[in-house]
């Protein structure tokens, strides 16, 4: 078998050139397989933990999908707030153990800024671990105007602490008006996580009120607020009270009672509300995701298939220079079966390395891609040997392997038989 395997490569050497080629392309279409696989399952994993320690997610009625995407990963707008006297009748129900609000609606350079509370950096969780801070500290609740940035955002936009940030109403677009006349100070700056809070810009809820009370259309209007009245000064933190919240992130007491604190939620007398599941949001997600998926999974196996073919042409078109060799071998003892054998072995020799070569390309390019991929879209990629489905990817394209193998060597096994000293005379 060692002469035979020997035999076979060095057949593939002589020809390294065109052999080269069809590994290559084998290869990257192994990687483009394992690729796809590997950003489905790491996508899921990193989007389920993105929202580790919440429970449940309250909004006003509507999508659940629609209230996780916008609450947690600012994809898409709001269509709808709820009013402020939604939290303290949150908490005051037995089966809640924490309640943190979320205001949303006004970004710093195209960054999202989160209105919450303090406490939003104790109960908070990327991954399963809680927030931590790289620089500073969180802001004070009891003050207006600080500010927490992000990992991303600082590391981007190069900001210490003490730095001034000038935030904008809206999205940030071009007519959307910056609230220039209240600026904030930086006072913290979290840990990367991975998730979405590395691109978020945080400030107190009452911060996030003091820069929209008296907001007209498009233009500030000026501050009435109690005995404050005025534009241009700036309110203090008991004359602020906020009036709508975007989202409640919510924390039980027992996960186990999550049904029951849903239906007590939904049940809370007032405006109708939505209490979202996150797991049971993220798989209604998934599953009207799994078209695309699947498609880019069909893809990826179309490409790996044209790469198995190119190696079945390239033996084919090798045949016909190859039947002297071939004919030198049955003269010398090689019976048809054993030049079959060699054939089949060349074959599998080259499915093998290009799928080798598909995994480590596959690695490499996920690894250089990593720092990106977590910066640009909180995704979190796991390096190492494929996971269970991987596995099956693989052994799935070494079937392929297997069988494209079988086409040639069965071809060279029919010229083997027919074929004599003289290629010539064979027909």
């Amino acid at each position: 078998m060692s002469v035979w395997f020997k035999l076979a490569l060095l057949s593939a050497w002589s020809r390294r050139l065109a052999v080269g080629l069809v590994v290559a392309s084998l290869g990257l279409a192994c990687a483009l397989v394992l690729t796809v696989q590997q950003l489905r399952t790491d996508s899921r994993q990193s989007f389920s933990q993105a929202v580790s320690g919440v429970d449940l997610i309250v909004g006003p009625r509507g999508s659940a999908t629609e209230i996780l995407l916008y609450s947690v990963f600012q994809l898409g707008r709001p269509t709808a707030n709820m009013s402020a006297k939604v939290l303290p009748e949150l908490r005051e129900l037995p089966l809640v153990n924490w309640a943190v609000p979320i205001q949303l609606g006004d970004s710093y350079q195209g960054f999202p800024v989160w209105g919450t509370e303090a406490e939003f950096f104790q109960r908070f969780q990327v991954h399963g671990q809680a927030l931590g801070f790289k620089e500073g500290q969180a802001f004070d609740s009891n003050s207006l105007y600080q500010v927490v940035l992000g990992a991303e955002v600082a590391r981007r936009l190069n900001h210490k602490l003490g730095d001034a940030l000038v935030v904008t109403h809206g999205s940030g677009q071009a007519l959307d008006k910056s609230h220039d006349d209240a600026p904030f100070t930086l006072v913290g700056i979290l840990q990367p996580t991975g998730g979405s809070v590395d691109r978020a810009v945080l400030v107190s809820v009452s911060s996030y009120e003091a820069l929209h009370h008296g907001w007209g259309v498009g233009e500030f209007q000026g501050l009435r607020l109690g005995s404050f009245s005025g534009a241009g000064q700036k309110p203090s933190f008991k004359d602020l009270q906020p009036r709508e919240y975007t989202a409640v992130l919510v924390g039980l007491h027992s996960r186990a009672q999550v049904f029951s604190a849903r239906r007590a939620i939904e049940q809370l007398p007032g405006a109708p509300l939505t209490a979202v599941l996150p797991g049971v949001a993220l798989d209604d997600l998934w599953r009207s995701l799994s078209l695309v998926e699947d498609t880019l999974l069909i893809i990826g196996f179309a490409v790996a298939t044209t790469g198995m073919l190119s190696v079945v042409a390239v033996m084919l078109v090798a045949l016909g220079a190859r039947r002297r060799e071939l004919s030198i071998l049955r003269a010398l003892g090689a019976s048809p079966s054993a030049v079959f054998g060699l054939l089949y072995l060349e074959a599998i020799v080259l499915g093998l390395a290009g799928l080798l070569l598909g995994f480590a390309l596959q690695q490499a390019g996920l690894f250089l891609a990593s720092a990106w991929l977590r910066e640009s879209f909180g995704l979190s990629v796991s390096l190492g040997l494929p996971s269970a489905q991987g596995l099956m990817m693989l052994a799935g394209l070494l079937l392929g392997v297997f069988v494209a193998a079988f086409i040639p060597a069965l071809r060279a096994y029919r010229l083997s038989l027919a074929d004599g000293l003289n290629p010539a005379q064979v027909h």
